[in-house]
C-alpha cells in the first residue's frame, strides 16, 4: 500500500523515540496506568541522568549531554540536513500539545525557518471545541515537565507579547496550521464524493446488465 502511494521511502523523525530516556528521566514518576490504576514502574538501569542545566554546559547554560533541551535545535539541524523537511503536528484530543512549552517552541522554530507544517487532529468537533483556547494562547501560561525548562524557554523570548501575536498568526493565518487541517477536511470530503459517485455508477451498471 505504501509503495503504491509513493510513500514507502518517506522517513519520519519522532522525538519520543529519538531521545534516550535512560539518560534523562527513566527513574522519575511516570504517572498512573489509566486502565489498572497502578503507578508505572520506575526504571532502575542506573544510567547517569542529565538535566537541562547539568554540566558540562553551553555558553547559554544549557547542558551539553542532556537530550531533552534541544528540540528546537534539532528542528533547525533537520532543516539544514534536508531542505524539504516538514513537520507533522499530531494534536491530541484535548489539544494539550499547545500548552506544552517545548512543543510550541518546536512549532515556532519550524515556522521561523519557513518549514512546511501540517496539522492532524482527531475530528472537526475537537477543533471547534478548542478553537477559543487556541486564540488565547500565551507562552507565559505554558507548562514543561521541569520548571527550569520553562524558565529557559521564556528567557530566550525577549518580547513575549510579540511572540504570542506571531503564534496566533502561525495558527490562524490563511496559510497557517488551521488551513492545513481545513485542506485535509476538504480532501476527505472530496474523496468521499468521488467514492460515492463511483458506487452510484457501479450500482447503475449492475442494474443495466441484470436480465
Amino acid at each position: 500500500e505504501l509503495f503504491w502511494k509513493g510513500t514507502l521511502d518517506e522517513t519520519y523523525w519522532i522525538c519520543t523515540f529519538a531521545v534516550d530516556q535512560h539518560a534523562s528521566i527513566c527513574n522519575f514518576f511516570a504517572g498512573v496506568d489509566t486502565v489498572t490504576g497502578k503507578e508505572h514502574p520506575k526504571c532502575d538501569c542506573g544510567a547517569p541522568k542529565f538535566g537541562g542545566s547539568d554540566p558540562p554546559a553551553r555558553d547559554d547554560g544549557q547542558s551539553l549531554p542532556c537530550e531533552m533541551n534541544k528540540f528546537d535545535d534539532m528542528i533547525e539541524y533537520l532543516r539544514t540536513l534536508r531542505p524539504d523537511f516538514s513537520l507533522v503536528v499530531a494534536v491530541d484530543e484535548k489539544f494539550t500539545l499547545f500548552q506544552r512549552a517545548w512543543c510550541v517552541a518546536e512549532l515556532y522554530a519550524a515556522h521561523e525557518l519557513g518549514m512546511g507544517q501540517s496539522m492532524k487532529v482527531m475530528s472537526e468537533a475537537c477543533l471547534a471545541a478548542h478553537e477559543e483556547e487556541l486564540r488565547r494562547l500565551r507562552v507565559e501560561d505554558m507548562q514543561a515537565s521541569r520548571a527550569a525548562d520553562k524558565d529557559m524557554i521564556l528567557a530566550r523570548i525577549e518580547d513575549k507579547t510579540a511572540f504570542n501575536t506571531k503564534l496566533a498568526h502561525m495558527i490562524f493565518d490563511k496559510e497557517g496550521l488551521l488551513s492545513t487541517w481545513k485542506d485535509g477536511c476538504d480532501m476527505v470530503l472530496c474523496l468521499g464524493d468521488m467514492a460515492r459517485r463511483q458506487h452510484d455508477r457501479s450500482q447503475a451498471d449492475s442494474e443495466e446488465v441484470c436480465p
